[in-house]
């Protein structure tokens, strides 16, 4: 999400900003507006809820939301430009960036698009057309057109001149693209070696060979994950002819990053549906029983499962009533372990940390990690039962050191299946291009308390019967 670099650099409390929008006097307003930076003012907004935001929405003017349009909720800029006239509407969208306003543009209703297409000038109307055939989560759909480039030949008093007439066009200046005659990337020359190279000089002698750039329908993340990983100010973004079309920017990254990352939170604790771009608070509560309930309600069904093992092996449990004690332990620490391995496991993917290949090695290395975490648990557990266990819950008729085997055995078996379950599902998801955190902790959860039931009741009733 590029943002226009704003005047407003002094960071303000957020108390204070929310003071002020929630008054009813306009001067404190544009002055609340002067002085804090937007930024700011998004954090604020996210903490009002949703009469006291629109209350703020409707009384603010058209040169202030200008300013706050690109940090603010496209549902929210959508909801004051509703209620202005042509000309202050034709001033916000003019105001918003390019992805912004394609964002923006693609959250209204279809029917209210055209309206706003309209009142935008030819260029930037252009551009949003263009920006609008790439899907919101690609490269494309992300990238921004207001960059500068520059032809190979060109020195660097032509150079300069070609520059100053962008200047305030492009969102960029401090990495200039140097392209053939067919728009594809030869490198790209610093502002700064323009201003430190003699004037004859030509951008040919100067530019780097960095070539790096991502196809406009590949993946945002793997974008944002390019400009981590090269360490870019921006990524260039090619059509299928590696024709330059625009450039993420290190501020889209960050943003990229934190909206997948928070994605997975969710998906990993079986939270559902888009959350689209409001923040928790704003959020209406059916909304997220909506998105929560469905997992909730199928995992719930499938645990009934691990409930028909006792039953199975009711006799079991009657017989030797202490290896009760023990049950919740094991099936636990299975949860946990598994829970942790899928974690790392998808982790590593997210960072591209292995591919496809090195699925074999990625097994292999959790499975020594679940038979060392299960042997180390499953001797201090056993040592305990046998040393430790307090006289009030020995059993007459039970020898001891073959309940500390049972239980010793079953978890350390119960966490080398859980820790290879979290392996493996997430990559048997990738496999089959599904999402991995999806499959993750409530699947692999449900997964491990019905395996760890019959890992745990088939070693007692196998030794005790």
């Amino acid at each position: 999400m590029p943002k226009t670099e704003s005047r407003k650099q002094k960071p303000v409390d957020v108390d204070t900003i929310l003071s002020a929008l929630e008054s009813d006097d306009p001067d404190r307003l544009l002055a609340i507006a002067e002085e804090a930076h937007p930024g700011d003012i998004e954090q604020a907004f996210e903490r009002l809820d949703d009469s006291d935001r629109e209350d703020v929405l409707d009384r603010l003017p058209a040169a202030v939301l200008s300013e706050w349009a690109d940090y603010l909720p496209a549902a929210d800029v959508e909801h004051r430009l509703n209620s202005l006239p042509k000309g202050e509407q034709r001033e916000v969208l003019d105001a918003l960036s390019d992805d912004e306003l394609v964002d923006l543009l693609q959250e209204m209703e279809e029917e209210d698009r055209p309206q706003y297409i309209e009142l935008l000038p030819e260029e930037k109307r252009q551009v949003s057309e263009d920006l609008m055939q790439y899907p919101e989560e690609t490269a494309g759909g992300r990238m921004t057109m207001r960059m500068a480039t520059l032809g190979a030949e060109v020195t660097v008093k032509e150079a300069l001149e070609e520059l100053r007439g962008v200047k305030e066009e492009a969102e960029l200046l401090s990495r200039i693209y140097v392209l053939d005659e067919e728009r594809r990337i030869l490198g790209k020359v610093r502002l700064r070696d323009l201003a430190f190279s003699t004037w004859d000089t030509p951008i040919r002698e100067l530019m780097d060979s960095d070539q790096i750039s991502v196809q406009a329908m590949e993946d945002q993340e793997d974008a944002a994950q390019m400009i981590a990983r090269y360490d870019l100010m921006a990524l260039p973004v090619v059509d299928e002819k590696d024709r330059l079309l625009g450039v993420i920017t290190h501020d889209d990254a960050l943003e990229i990053l934190e909206a997948e990352s928070t994605e997975d939170m969710e998906k990993i604790s079986g939270i559902g549906g888009d959350r689209g771009d409001q923040a928790y608070l704003q959020t209406p509560v059916l909304a997220h029983f909506r998105r929560r309930f469905g997992w909730v309600l199928v995992l719930g069904f499938l645990a009934l499962t691990s409930g028909l093992v006792l039953l199975k092996f009711e006799d079991v449990l009657k017989s030797f009533y202490l290896l009760a004690l023990y049950f919740p332990m094991v099936v636990a620490a299975g949860g946990n372990t598994g829970a942790q391995s899928a974690t790392m496991v998808i982790r590593a993917m997210a960072l591209g940390e292995f591919d496809t290949k090195e699925f074999g090695r990625v097994i292999w290395k959790e499975m020594r990690i679940g038979v060392l975490l299960g042997a180390l648990l499953g001797s201090c557990v056993a040592l305990q039962i046998q040393f430790l266990l307090p006289e009030a819950f020995h059993p007459e008729n039970v020898a001891l050191p073959k309940v500390a085997f049972v239980v010793g055995i079953a978890l350390t078996a119960q966490i080398f299946t859980s820790t290879l379950f979290g392996a493996l599902l997430p990559i048997l998801a990738r496999a089959f291009r599904l999402d991995p955190a999806v499959v993750a902790s409530p699947a692999i959860t449900t997964i491990v308390d019905l395996s760890g039931s019959l890992i745990y009741f088939g070693i007692a009733k196998l030794l005790f019967f």
